[in-house]
């Protein structure tokens, strides 16, 4: 379903300095299966997930999606395969602050033109799912952590994806919070969904097909 060949990111402070974020990843992905990316802060796990997940462009090497190498993509159809294929689960929620959960939730389907009334249907199942239905009309402000990252989830499903990235999804939030997200995304992988996760928390593996070990920006 994915696949990379010797994927490199470099970003050049100056003449003479060069940090190199990732260097020389090729990985294969199938359908329906969870891919953990394990490793300390700085090892390149964030960057790699960026570049497969079309938010970010490689400075070397291919990224091939369905069998198309979606490196020579434009912006536009990027912006269209995320729309359409991936949700992404964020470290830091990412919610706008002056919508409220549903709102935040429903957001991703304005631009597909859909009603305002199916918006709201669709984003208080989810919410309703993630066990915080009460919470449909609270600001982000009004949430604790567990609660917005919830939010975060749901609003990354509200599109029914096949692929969902998650950057440490557990790493500003309770643990028991941590332990339904960690269940949730095994039934998103028993519905046929795509995982791929960034993490330093050893409880993924749990659920996980593949496990890849990331050092100084490769892998192990």
């Amino acid at each position: 379903m994915i696949r990379t060949e010797r994927l490199g990111k470099f970003y050049s402070h100056s003449s003479q300095y060069e940090v190199r974020a990732i260097s020389d990843i090729t990985v294969k992905i199938s359908k329906n299966s969870v891919v953990v990316f394990n490793g300390p802060s700085g090892s390149g796990k964030t960057t790699l997930l960026n570049i497969i997940g079309t938010l970010d462009r490689p400075s070397t090497g291919k990224v091939f999606m369905y069998g198309r190498e979606i490196t020579v993509f434009s912006d536009i159809a990027l912006a269209r395969l995320r729309r359409e294929k991936i949700g992404f689960i964020f470290q830091y929620f990412h919610l706008i602050p002056r919508l409220t959960s549903w709102e935040n939730v429903a957001y991703p389907l304005i631009p597909l033109g859909i009603g305002l009334k199916e918006r709201f249907e669709r984003a208080k199942f989810l919410l309703e799912r993630m066990e915080i239905g009460d919470r449909l009309s609270h600001t982000p402000e009004e949430l604790s952590g567990g609660q917005q990252q919830r939010v975060a989830i749901a609003r990354a499903l509200i599109n029914n994806p096949e692929i969902i990235i998650a950057d440490e999804p557990t790493s500003n939030i309770d643990d028991e919070t941590s332990s339904r997200i960690l269940q949730f995304l095994g039934e998103l992988k028993a519905r046929g969904v795509t995982i791929l996760i960034a993490t330093h928390d050893a409880m993924f593996e749990k659920i996980a097909d593949t496990v890849y070990k990331m050092k100084n920006g490769r892998l192990e």
